[in-house]
C-alpha cells in the first residue's frame, strides 16, 4: 500500500518554489516507524456508581419483575393499578376513547390499554399516553406478561404483536393453541394444525420451529421449572420440548379426552389437566420429565357441579374459574382444596390472567373487581370501582386510529396531538366501601369497621428521569402509605441492553436523587420503590438516555520532525489530533488541510477507542505562516497557524 507525499519547499541548490511529488510507503498506524502514532486515553469512569452512600452494583442482567396488575374499566373510561400484595388500587388515570371489552397489558415502562382496533401505550411514571398503534387485526388477543414483552397472541390471525422495547409484528403461522413462556422471556406456540412447536425469543423477529409432535395427535404446551413441555392426549405423555426436537415422553399415567385442558405452569412439580366433560382435575407428577424414573402417580380431584375455563397456575396453587356459578377455587399441588370464593355479578364472562409476580388475577367481564389469588392460594376480592366518582378532567385522551386487518402488517403508530391533553388523574389509593353503604345515600352512617393491617406502599407516583450531562436526574413524588410510614425509597437503574447498573436506598423524606458514574449515549432502566414495615410497594418505572458527549476536534503542534528531504525541522512537525465524543471503536478517515494546499495529503484512517476518543501525531508540515486544520466525518476542527519551530 502507498500514500503519495505533498510538500512545498526550496531545493538545497535554490531552485525556485515548487511542488515535490514522491511515491512513499504508506504507515501502518500501529507500526510507524519513524512516524509513530501516540494513543493519549483520557480519564474516565469504568465503575458505575451512586451519587450517595449505600449504593450496590447490580448484577449483570438484574431485571425486576413486573408486579400488580392493571384492570380497564370501560364504562367509567378508567384503568386501575391493583397492588396484588396489599389488594388494593394505588393507582389510576382516566382514558377518553377507550374501547368495550379492553384490556390492560404492562411493560417494563409502559402499559397498554388493548382494544380491538387500537392499543393506547400510556407511560407508567407519568400516566400519560404516549402513542396509539393498530393491531394486525380485529380480534381479541392472547395477552401475556413476560420478560422481553409483553405479548399479543393473535391466535386465529397467527400473529404476535411484541410490545416494550422492541416492538414488532411477528407471523406465527395460523391456528395457534394457547401461548406459555419460560422465565427467560421466550414465547412458545403450539400450530395446531400442524402440530409444529415454535418459539420467539426476546428480541428475536422471527420465530423458530424446532420440534413436532405427531401428526393427528391433540395437545397442549404448559411450562415445568424453566423449560416448555408439551402433554400429549392422545398417547398420555409429556415431553420436554429443545432445540433438537421433542425429548423423551414421560407417561402421565391417567387416560386424557382430547378435549383436556392444560395449565400454563407446574405448581410444585405437578401440572394440572382438566377433564372438563367429567368435571375432574388431574395433577400429573413431572420432576421426573426427560429421565428414565418413572412418574408418581397423578392426584385426581373431583370438582363441584360446574363449567370450568382451563386452569392457571400461581407459584403454589392451581386456580379454576367455574363459569356456570361465577366463583374461583384454587388447590395445592397436592389436591387439597384451598379457598372458594364467588366473583361480585358482572355482565359477561371473567378472565383470568397470571402476572409476573405469579399472582392470578380474575377480572369481573366489565372492570369493577379484580379476584387476587396469592402465592398461597387466598383469595382476595378488589373494588376498581372507586370509592368516589373518578375525577372528570384531565384526561387521557388517545388519538384515534383506523383498524387494519392485515396479520401480517406491523403495528402503526400515531404520536399524542399537540395541544391535547396528556395527563391522568392524580394515582389515588382506593379502599373498598364500607360494608353496608350505598352509592348514592352519602348521609346514611357506615357502621364501624376495624382498621385494616398496615400493607406495602403505593407506587410512587410522578416519577421522572431528565439527563443532566453525564448524570440523570431523578424525581417522584410521595407513595401513599397505606398504614404504615414509609420508611425509604428503593432506586435502581439498569442500562436497558448489556449489563452494569446499581441500586441505593433514600431515607421517606427523598424525592429526588441524582445518578453518576453512567456511561455516555447509554439508555437506563429506573425504578423507585417505596418501602414501609409492611414491606416494599409495587415500583414505578421510567427510562432516560445519557446523551453522548459532543464530538469534537482539534489540531495543535505536535513534536518536530524530519521527513527524508521534504520536510525539514525546525520548521517541520507533526499535527497534533485529538478527536473525543466520536463512535467506540470505529474506523474514520482523518483529511489534513492547509491554507494554500488544501488537499497537500490523503490523510489517514484510524480507529477511535472503547469511549470514541483518538488522539494521534502524523500529516507532517513546515511552510510558517498558514492555518492547518483537517476534517472527519463532516466535523472541521480548529484552524492553526502553523509558526517557525
Amino acid at each position: 500500500m502507498y500514500r503519495f507525499f505533498y510538500a512545498r519547499g526550496v531545493t538545497r541548490m535554490g531552485f525556485p518554489w515548487r511542488f515535490v511529488t514522491r511515491l512513499v510507503r504508506a504507515r501502518d498506524p500501529l507500526r510507524r516507524g519513524r512516524l509513530p502514532l501516540v494513543l493519549l486515553i483520557g480519564t474516565c469512569l469504568v465503575a458505575v456508581t451512586a451519587a450517595m452512600s449505600g449504593a450496590a452494583t447490580t448484577p449483570p442482567g438484574l431485571r425486576f419483575a413486573q408486579v400488580g396488575h392493571w384492570v380497564a374499566n370501560p364504562s367509567l373510561g378508567m384503568i386501575f393499578h391493583v397492588n396484588g400484595a396489599a389488594r388494593t388500587v394505588d393507582a389510576q388515570a382516566a382514558i377518553t376513547g377507550m374501547e368495550s371489552e379492553s384490556q390492560v397489558v404492562q411493560g417494563d415502562t409502559s402499559g397498554y390499554v388493548v382494544g380491538r382496533s387500537r392499543i393506547i401505550e400510556f407511560g407508567k411514571s407519568n400516566l400519560s399516553v404516549e402513542q396509539t398503534l393498530t393491531p394486525p387485526t380485529g380480534e381479541r388477543p392472547v395477552a401475556i406478561e413476560a420478560k422481553g414483552g409483553p405479548y399479543l397472541v393473535y391466535r386465529e390471525a397467527g400473529s404476535v404483536v411484541r410490545l416494550g422495547d422492541t416492538p414488532a409484528t411477528i407471523p406465527a403461522g395460523r391456528l395457534l393453541g394457547q401461548p406459555v413462556t419460560t422465565p427467560d422471556g421466550t414465547l412458545w406456540l403450539h400450530r395446531t394444525d400442524s402440530n409444529v412447536l415454535c418459539h420467539l425469543a426476546p428480541k428475536a423477529d422471527r420465530v423458530s420451529c424446532p420440534a413436532t409432535a405427531p401428526r393427528g395427535h391433540p395437545g397442549a404446551l404448559t411450562v415445568v421449572d424453566k423449560q416448555a413441555v408439551f402433554v400429549d392426549t392422545e398417547t398420555d405423555t409429556m415431553s420436554p420440548v429443545a432445540d433438537d426436537g421433542l425429548g423423551r415422553p414421560t407417561r402421565i399415567g391417567v387416560d386424557l379426552p382430547p378435549t383436556a385442558q392444560v395449565a400454563d405452569a407446574d405448581v410444585s412439580g405437578r401440572v394440572a389437566i382438566l377433564d372438563p366433560a367429567a368435571r375432574r382435575i388431574h395433577l400429573v407428577d413431572a420432576t421426573g420429565l426427560g429421565t428414565d424414573r418413572a412418574a408418581a402417580a397423578p392426584v385426581s380431584v373431583s370438582l363441584p357441579d360446574g363449567t370450568y375455563s382451563a386452569p392457571t397456575a400461581s407459584r403454589s396453587s392451581v386456580v379454576l374459574l367455574d363459569l356456570r356459578h361465577n366463583t374461583v377455587l384454587t388447590y395445592d399441588g397436592a389436591g387439597r382444596q384451598q379457598q372458594v370464593t364467588a366473583m361480585p355479578p358482572e355482565t359477561g364472562e371473567p378472565r383470568l390472567t397470571r402476572g409476573e409476580d405469579e399472582r392470578v388475577y380474575v377480572e369481573g367481564a366489565e372492570g369493577r373487581h379484580v379476584l387476587v389469588v396469592d402465592h398461597d392460594g387466598g383469595i382476595g376480592v378488589v373494588p376498581v370501582t372507586g370509592s368516589t366518582p373518578p375525577t372528570p378532567s384531565p384526561t387521557l385522551v388517545a388519538p384515534p386510529t383506523e383498524p387494519s386487518r392485515g396479520p401480517e402488517q406491523p403495528p402503526t403508530a400515531s404520536r399524542q396531538p399537540p395541544g391535547e391533553p396528556d395527563r391522568a388523574t392524580a394515582p389515588t389509593e382506593q379502599r373498598p366501601p364500607a360494608a353496608g353503604s350505598r352509592t348514592g345515600a352519602p348521609n346514611q352512617p357506615t357502621p364501624a369497621r376495624k382498621p385494616l393491617p398496615a400493607s406495602p406502599p403505593g407506587m410512587p407516583p410522578g416519577l421522572k428521569a431528565t439527563a443532566n450531562g453525564a448524570n440523570l436526574v431523578v424525581t417522584w413524588s410521595a407513595a401513599a402509605a397505606n398504614g404504615a410510614t414509609v420508611s425509604g425509597y428503593q432506586v435502581a437503574w439498569t442500562p436497558t441492553s448489556g449489563s452494569g447498573g446499581g441500586s441505593a436506598t433514600r431515607p421517606g423524606s427523598a424525592r429526588s436523587m441524582t445518578i453518576t458514574g453512567l456511561t455516555r449515549g447509554t439508555a437506563y432502566r429506573i425504578t423507585v420503590s417505596a418501602q414501609n414495615s409492611a414491606g416494599r410497594g409495587t415500583p414505578a418505572t421510567a427510562q432516560a438516555t445519557v446523551p453522548p458527549p459532543p464530538r469534537s476536534v482539534t489540531v495543535s503542534r505536535g513534536r518536530a520532525t524530519t521527513y527524508q528531504d521534504l520536510c525539514d525541522a525546525p520548521d517541520c512537525a507533526f499535527m497534533r489530533v485529538v478527536m473525543t465524543g466520536f463512535r467506540p471503536n470505529t474506523n474514520y478517515s482523518i483529511k489534513p488541510h492547509s491554507d494554500e494546499w488544501p488537499n497537500y495529503n490523503p490523510g489517514a484512517t484510524l480507529r477511535t477507542d472503547a469511549k470514541g476518543n483518538l488522539t494521534f501525531q502524523d500529516f507532517p508540515f513546515d511552510d510558517v505562516g498558514q492555518h492547518v486544520w483537517v476534517t472527519v466525518d463532516g466535523l472541521e476542527s480548529n484552524h492553526f497557524l502553523w509558526r517557525a519551530g
